[in-house]
């Protein structure tokens, strides 16, 4: 099993259909073999508040469970309970049959939605035909319930990295919102929506039936797809002294990253270009090594990226036989496992069978670096590689990861033994080697720049548009 960075993908299945209750005794044996689990497991648990702070929660938690309970509001409990880790990469699920059953049921908002600066606007709509229904319109309401009212019910089971809340929001996009909708409100047959269309100043209602969990599929998209650079790998000269670089993710199945940095960077040497701005906006991570790769095309520092990485007695023994624990180099100390010194440098590639770049293909010019609330694990701490030497600019919003690093990796799935409900711990404790003075907060941006509905509507990368106005004014890094 190799080590991953994973991007958090937090699996948000549909309910279960009215069912008898699960007995108190039983859930809270579950509950009890939940906690068990996280504090054998995990070592972020008590990263961000102290000991007794948590405990506390969890007792609250736990006395909760004082009657039957359905899987469903058990299930919730669950999600709230994780998200205690103050980790993204924690996550639950319900049993398989569970999520097939409910998927067949309709009672789902059918619509996708993506954050625009405090709004969330619709991105695809998979239900009937509806007139004048547009991407980009700002959705306002749902069966009279406002978007002021409905978000923060939903927000407490996304769990986030220490206090983040800019990875959250990010979240609630896609279909999350209608599954946390879902899980929240109950069954609902039909949504009388309020939205407010791009350019108009007064809302209407619209009327949209539900539909299924299954039906969020691309061949059922009613809307037409916009083409997102970000979202893509992309290198490109703008003008004269300018490139723009797009990394998405450090986990493209099947993508030759080597190949992609090596002919991008030469191609910088031979047009000597001076400004590269590297947009990570909507890169969440992925398999480590692929940033390390990408940060040694930016500097020739060799660089103590972590403080250390380590892991728990539990899951070290039940995993150091494993190949890749032996390359790596875990052993025991001192009552954890710590991963040998030499992977806690920048020049660390893993085992992927990369090939430093050539000291020519260095690029030395001026950095800026786009990021957003999805800028997340992997990508999180290739923005705190560049924070942490001063290589760059950054421009855009808080990342979604850690400045200080995530607890991720070698992950271990657990189901309750009542409940079925599963439960992803991820195990590895990857500590940047920094100190901010706040913690559990992401890389802040040195120019703050949100994406804007009217962005969206216009399909226009706001956070590029700052770079490059910065930089034609001579810039901030002058």
């Amino acid at each position: 099993m190799k080590i991953q960075l994973l991007l958090f993908l937090m699996v948000l299945s549909v309910p279960l259909l009215a069912q008898s209750g699960i007995r108190a005794d039983k859930l809270q044996e579950d509950f009890d073999f939940l906690i068990q689990e996280l504090r054998r497991k995990h070592q972020g648990l008590y990263q961000y508040e102290d000991k007794e702070t948590v405990d506390k929660q969890i007792d609250s938690l736990r006395a909760s469970i004082d009657a039957p309970m359905s899987r469903l509001a058990f299930y919730k409990l669950v999600l709230q309970t994780i998200g205690l880790t103050n980790e993204g990469h924690t996550s639950a699920d319900l049993p398989k049959l569970a999520r097939f059953r409910l998927g067949l049921s309709k009672s789902f908002l059918p619509l996708t939605l993506k954050h625009c600066d405090g709004n969330y606007v619709v991105t695809q709509h998979f239900g009937e035909e509806v007139e004048g229904l547009a991407k980009g319109a700002k959705l306002l309401a749902v069966n009279g319930r406002s978007m002021e009212e409905i978000l923060p019910n939903l927000y407490p089971y996304i769990p986030t990295d220490g206090f983040n809340e800019t990875s959250r929001r990010e979240w609630m996009g896609s279909v999350t919102f209608a599954s946390l909708y879902r899980l929240v409100y109950g069954k609902e047959k039909r949504f009388e929506v309020e939205i407010l269309e791009s350019g108009q100043t007064k809302s209407r209602t619209i009327s949209l039936p539900a539909i299924r969990y299954t039906s969020f599929k691309t061949k059922n998209a009613k809307l037409p797809r916009k083409s997102i650079e970000h979202r893509r790998f992309v290198f490109r000269v703008i003008e004269d002294s300018i490139a723009y670089m797009s990394v998405p993710s450090f986990g493209r199945d099947g993508f030759d990253y080597p190949s992609f940095y090596r002919s991008s960077f030469r191609s910088m040497d031979s047009l000597g270009i001076s400004h590269l701005i590297l947009d990570l906006q909507a890169n969440g991570g992925g398999t480590e090594g692929n940033e390390n790769l990408l940060f040694s095309y930016l500097t020739d520092q060799r660089v103590q990226k972590y403080r250390e990485v380590s892991m728990l007695p539990g899951p070290y023994e039940g995993n150091k036989t494993d190949e890749d624990f032996i390359f790596d180099k875990w052993q025991s100390k001192e009552g954890r496992a710590v991963r040998g010194e030499f992977t806690l440098y920048s020049d660390y590639l893993s085992d992927l069978g990369y090939e430093k770049p050539a000291v020519a293909d260095i690029f030395h010019g001026k950095l800026y670096v786009l990021i957003s609330g999805a800028t997340f694990s992997g990508g999180a701490e290739m923005s705190s590689l560049v924070k942490m030497t001063e290589r760059g600019l950054f421009i855009g919003e808080e990342t979604g990861g850690a400045y200080e690093g995530n607890v991720s990796g070698y992950s271990e799935e657990v189901r309750l033994p009542h409940s079925r409900i599963l439960v992803d711990i991820p195990t590895v404790h990857f500590q940047i080697n920094v100190r901010p003075a706040v913690r559990g907060r992401g890389v802040m941006p040195d120019k703050v720049v949100a994406r804007y509905w009217e962005d969206y509507s216009m399909n226009r990368n706001a956070k590029l548009e700052a770079a490059l106005a910065l930089i034609r004014q001579g810039g901030m890094m002058d």
